[in-house]
């Protein structure tokens, strides 16, 4: 029995007056403590304000008031297991909180148990040391296959013809129990049939799903390392995790690796490494949009974030990308003055699921501004390691003009690569993929094919984001030297105006104030 249907069991047979379960699978929670009650031989209703009670075997009770229907069961003498749906609702309301409180303190003599059903805990402060909450998962591979075998039974299929493979059941994972059995029987209608072929499908309507939803996306990178120009410690080290995932691995004795933070530079290549890692240890690749986290509604944020990170853990082995993850903690330091403290619970949910976690889920976080991070962010633990991506140097430039010469189909023998990569001094990767991109547009509106001169030519047009910026990379080099791995080639070349900069700093610098 799974963890969840365990610890309800438990608090069931414990004779708890009240439970709460944050979940959408209303049907499973119907169905678990179906099985439950039968154990212990309880019987079990359901009660929602369009109906009133209604018990297993349909008999209806017309209470639709949750004012009285709660005096009903507080004096009623019967044993009974009680699933309120939806009941967050009428959580605001006052004699509803002082009706479950004392509903609360009732002595345990029977087993009569309420069971609050709600997508988001939404407890008001006067029953949250009252009431266990428990969080529903997503269902897993044995649930998944229930649902496939009763579609296949429904839909008049031959069962003794279809095996419901693995990679079937991973196709869905990460879906509520609605979401999946919708998307087998749109599989079943569209194509008559429920085997390894509708894989692609039911994969897009999981993206569909999940996308829907605006908290996370779901990427098909096309590159694997070798679409990445540079970084080679970064890529030696990643590639030397791509197998710690594996059962080998784990009988070896290795740790899942947690993840690794990116530091550094606007397009030097982080997120397109996040991108590469999936592709080259083919893993789905999620990315996580922490600033549509936060919403309006008391209890939301925090649902909200839970019910990514679910999703996450139930689509593992998978990587989970949070891209300018700094972005979505901008409202940290003063949580406390303007929000309640939500961003601080929010964040510190984030950083608790990071350490506990035993599913394979790799984090990648990227950050373009160092100072807007909290210190227990980069501790050890919640990441395995810290990378800062500089410029590129110049054997890393020829590289990257190497890629981006080639996706364009053209003989990369027929360009001066040392030229280039000597031109192109502080340059990014995107800058110098631009360059090719722009050059192309010039070479086709003069009927010529193009050549090293038409890129050397935009160059001259260009003013890189290491002028523009020159003061705030040298501090970025100055942070990462003694606190961050390099990813990419240590021998980088110095920026215009770099060593007037060092040298002011290191005037400046206070050993008490750092």
């Amino acid at each position: 029995m799974a963890k969840f249907e365990e610890e309800l069991e438990l608090l069931l047979k414990c004779k708890t007056p009240i439970i709460e379960v944050v979940t959408y699978e209303w049907q499973r929670l119907q169905s678990t403590v179906n099985v439950i009650s039968g154990s212990n031989l309880t019987k079990w209703k359901r009660w929602n304000r369009s109906v009133g009670i209604v018990d297993s075997d349909g008999n209806v009770e017309p209470i639709l008031d949750p004012i009285q229907l709660l005096k009903k069961f507080k004096e009623d003498k019967e044993s009974c297991y009680l699933i309120l749906e939806n009941f967050n609702f009428y959580l605001t309301n006052t004699d509803v909180v002082n009706l479950l409180f004392e509903i609360a303190k009732m002595k345990r003599t029977s087993h009569k148990t309420l069971i609050i059903e709600s997508s988001e805990n939404c407890l008001p402060n006067a029953l949250s040391k009252e009431i266990p909450v428990l969080n529903m998962p997503l269902p897993n591979k044995t649930f998944i296959k229930k649902i496939a075998e009763s579609v296949v039974i429904n839909s008049n299929l031959k069962s003794d013809e279809y095996e419901l493979t693995d990679e079937l059941l991973n196709s869905v994972l990460g879906l509520t129990t609605t979401e999946i059995n919708l998307a087998f029987l749109k599989a079943v209608q569209k194509f008559g049939c429920l085997d390894d072929s509708v894989i692609p499908y039911l994969i897009s309507e999981k993206e569909s799903v999940i996308k829907r939803d605006g908290l996370l996306e779901y990427y098909h990178p096309e590159n694997g390392f070798d679409g990445v120009g540079g970084l080679k410690n970064l890529k030696n080290w990643l590639r030397l995790r791509g197998d710690a995932f594996s059962q080998k691995a784990i009988d070896f004795g290795i740790d899942t690796p947690k993840g690794v933070m990116l530091l550094g530079l606007p397009g030097c290549g982080k997120s397109l490494t996040a991108k590469c890692i999936a592709r080259a240890w083919n893993y789905p690749l999620l990315r996580f949009d922490l600033g549509k986290v936060f919403g309006g509604v008391v209890g939301q944020s925090e649902a909200n974030m839970r019910k990514a990170l679910d999703v996450a853990t139930t689509i593992a082995p998978c990587v989970l990308w949070i891209d300018e993850i700094e972005k979505g903690l901008s409202g940290l330091s003063s949580s406390d003055r303007t929000d309640g403290g939500t961003a601080s619970r929010v964040f510190g949910s984030l950083l608790t699921w990071m350490q506990e976690k035993k599913e394979p889920v790799f984090v990648v976080a990227t950050a373009n501004n160092i100072e807007q991070l909290p210190p227990e962010l980069l501790r050890k633990g919640r990441f395995d390691e810290i990378f800062f991506v500089d410029l590129p140097s110049k054997e890393e430039r020829k590289e990257i003009f190497k890629i981006h010469i080639q996706g364009k189909n053209r003989d990369i023998t027929k360009f001066d690569l040392d030229q280039l990569a000597d031109k192109t001094n502080g340059l990014t990767g995107a800058e110098i993929g631009s360059l090719v991109s722009d050059a192309l547009f010039n070479a086709f509106s003069k009927g010529s094919d193009l050549n090293t001169c038409d890129i050397i030519d935009e160059r001259a047009k260009l003013t890189p984001l290491s002028t523009i910026m020159a003061e705030k990379i040298t501090s970025l080099r100055l942070w990462a030297k003694n606190r961050a791995r390099i990813a990419g080639d240590e021998f980088v070349e110095k920026i215009e105006g770099e060593d007037s900069v060092v040298r002011l700093k290191t005037e400046c610098y206070n050993p008490l104030l750092g």
